[in-house]
């Protein structure tokens, strides 16, 4: 009997001691208690972007420190991992500066009638922009150089373009996205992929978080480069000389400002381009000398002007010291191919011819060498200026400058009359 009295009274001092520990250690109280930076949620910032294309910016990353009072018990289940403090901002409609109060919400098994909890800020200060989507263009640049004897052409960028989402005020400063390629001593083509930066109208980085970059609706934060780089050649620059007018090419004298052009392009295509024609001349309609600025066309669409050479000078005379020139006046007209059962006239009398030619030939001709040919098969009836054709015997390699014409008339043969 005495031992169940004893181990009752063991058990029941021990009960109370346990509640006395519940009681005052457990269960009791503590105040001020601090959970420090704890994240903010911002309720509905999901729907303002889908209804109004908005989106929080400045003030985002906020924290609040919070001053809690509760018993210990509650207080050892809240740490700033579970606890976040909510901004319900599904009423806003429009962008602008905004200062919204919160409340705290509590991990599972936690009530807020548990817990007395003071923060700061006791106010979220935050700013909301409109989003947007902006396409701008890739820009590429070498940072480096080529292997002598090479060019480097246009870097290509793919994609050529991307797509910004993000703030407006942010992303309307950028202007373009730039990628560099660090290469130098280069010989040969070369393709690789860059990160990007975005760059504003001064050319200053624009560097935010709240941009995203996407092409066709994937993100991308790299740019494929390829850098062509081709053998660079020198080619002199020509004058074609068509012979007439008693002048070959020989016999004129042609500069051409500047001499010569460097091209660049495929290996092969360049070996077989060794000189560029600017410009061509029919010896027969140069009378005076010619001098003009021509543009340069490249043989080949494929070829490069390296150094970006639109026009050259170009100036073609004669040589007086192998030509000369001489005007006759030309009274014999020669009609051929005259058709049957008609009549011709030739109503001009004489025409001024000028032949040019070596020296010594020009001297030897007078006007005695020198017709004029009609040739009569396409005529019309009645009286019509028709172009000549002027010949010389023994020429000597001269020959007439520039178009004749004589007046000359068809008429029908006239019948006999009967005797």
């Amino acid at each position: 009997m005495k031992s169940k009295i004893l181990s009752f009274s063991i058990a029941l001092a021990a009960s109370l001691a346990l509640w006395l520990y519940v009681v005052t250690v457990v269960n009791q109280e503590v105040s001020n208690q601090p959970i420090d930076n704890i994240s903010v949620t911002f309720s509905g910032a999901d729907q303002i972007r889908e209804d109004s294309n908005l989106v929080i910016t400045a003030g985002a990353d906020t924290t609040v420190d919070l001053r809690v009072t509760c018993s210990r018990t509650t207080l050892s289940k809240l740490s700033s991992e579970n606890l976040s403090v909510v901004v319900d901002v599904t009423r806003i409609k429009k962008p602008g500066q905004y200062s919204y109060p919160y409340t705290v919400a509590y991990p599972q098994g936690v009530s807020s009638i548990d817990v007395n909890a003071y923060g700061t800020p006791r106010e979220i200060e935050f700013t909301v922009e409109r989003f947007i989507k902006k396409s701008v263009p890739v820009r590429g640049i070498l940072n480096g150089s080529v292997a002598e004897g090479y060019y480097a052409s246009a870097l290509e960028c793919t994609p050529r373009e991307i797509l910004l989402e993000g703030p407006e005020a942010v992303v309307n400063q950028v202007s373009y996205a730039q990628v560099i390629l660090e290469q130098n001593e280069l010989s040969e083509t070369v393709i690789q992929s860059c990160p990007f930066a975005l760059i504003d109208e001064n050319g200053e980085t624009v560097e935010s978080e709240d941009i995203a970059a996407t092409v066709d609706g994937l993100p991308i934060d790299a740019i494929e480069l390829r850098q062509p780089v081709l053998p660079m050649k020198e080619v002199p620059l020509v004058v074609e000389l068509i012979a007439g007018g008693g002048a070959k090419a020989e016999d004129v004298v042609w500069s051409c400002e500047p001499r010569t052009i460097t091209i660049s392009g495929d290996r092969e295509i360049l070996e077989k381009t060794n000189q560029i024609v600017v410009a061509q001349y029919d010896l027969a309609a140069l009378m005076e000398p010619m001098t003009e600025d021509v543009p340069v066309t490249l043989p080949n669409d494929e070829l490069i002007n390296v150094a970006d050479l639109s026009t050259v000078h170009v100036d073609v005379r004669i040589n007086s010291n192998r030509l000369s020139t001489k005007t006759v006046e030309v009274t014999e007209f020669s009609v051929v191919n005259k058709p049957d059962g008609f009549d011709t006239n030739v109503l001009t009398i004489r025409i001024p011819v000028t032949i040019r030619g070596p020296i010594a030939a020009v001297e030897r001709i007078s006007a005695e060498n020198v017709r004029a040919v009609i040739d009569a098969s396409a005529l019309n009836l009645g009286a019509q200026n028709v172009p000549v054709t002027i010949e010389i015997t023994g020429s000597g390699g001269a020959a007439a400058l520039g178009a004749y014409s004589a007046v000359i008339t068809l008429e029908r043969t006239p019948e006999p009359e009967d005797g």
